[in-house]
């Protein structure tokens, strides 16, 4: 499978404390913090080798940090997707205004389907599309007849806010999956690494071949991973698991 070798990044803004969560009592953020880890994720970027470009913070948009959702790039085609968050539709535009020097051809999903990066998980052949609160059917239609490749609807257990929220491939016909994702039959084909029930958040981690980042507070599911042979990167992300938020939703890679 081809390799990213840039990133787009956006620190949070100001406005971050009002991001969006389903935590019905969500938790305070210290903003600093969440700054000093978003630093030091984009360093872990960086230190397995990819070019990395931060755009600046949008305090119009709390949620923009969460770089993954609004747009993404495979087979060379850049989606420009169509939150299922309302106010999170515009965020696109500066992702895609940075993109434009590639000149990449361009698709936008339009309505009734909406769209997040975050319910895209990509093989060496296949395209799975997580069915959840923030992604439809009619995405998952439209996505069909962009990609050559299949694509394969999965849906997401709703305790889930995306489908990369319960796994994430790691190459070579793996997945990291807690037990409910492994049990999905749309993801029966693949060899799984199953997280511990405590670290269920750590189902998200970055893969990047022989790379994985993770977040820093897991591990049993660090030692499944180095047992299976991978590089770890640990990041801390306190502050961004408190509005939702993982280690793949951090980045737009390219």
């Amino acid at each position: 499978m081809k390799l990213p070798r840039r990133a787009l990044v956006r620190p949070p803004p100001d406005s971050y404390a009002h991001a969006l969560t389903r935590d019905a009592d969500p938790r305070p953020v210290d903003l600093d913090l969440a700054r000093e880890q978003h630093a030091a994720y984009a360093a872990a970027l960086r230190r397995i080798g990819l070019a990395v470009t931060a755009l600046p913070p949008d305090p119009d948009y709390p949620d923009s940090c969460f770089a993954q959702d609004p747009a993404f790039v495979l087979d060379d085609i850049l989606v420009v997707a169509r939150p299922g968050a309302q106010s999170r539709r515009r965020e696109a535009r500066a992702l895609v205004a940075a993109l434009a020097p590639l000149e990449l051809p361009r698709v936008s999903v339009v309505p009734p389907a909406t769209l997040e990066g975050g319910d895209v998980l990509v093989t060496e052949d296949k395209l799975f599309a997580g069915l959840s609160a923030r992604t439809n059917v009619e995405a998952v239609e439209q996505l069909r007849m962009v990609f050559a490749r299949p694509v394969v609807a999965v849906p997401v257990p709703e305790r889930y806010l995306h489908l990369l929220t319960g796994c994430t491939y790691l190459g070579n016909g793996r997945l990291l999956a807690t037990a409910e994702c492994a049990a999905l039959p749309e993801l029966s084909g693949f060899e799984r690494l199953v997280v511990p029930a405590s670290e269920a958040p750590a189902a998200n981690v970055l893969a990047l071949g022989a790379d994985v980042i993770l977040p820093d507070s897991y591990p049993l599911t660090a030692a499944l991973l180095a047992r299976a042979g991978f590089n770890l990167h640990p990041v801390p992300i306190g502050e961004f698991e408190k509005r939702d938020g993982g280690v793949t939703c951090l980045a737009m890679l390219y």
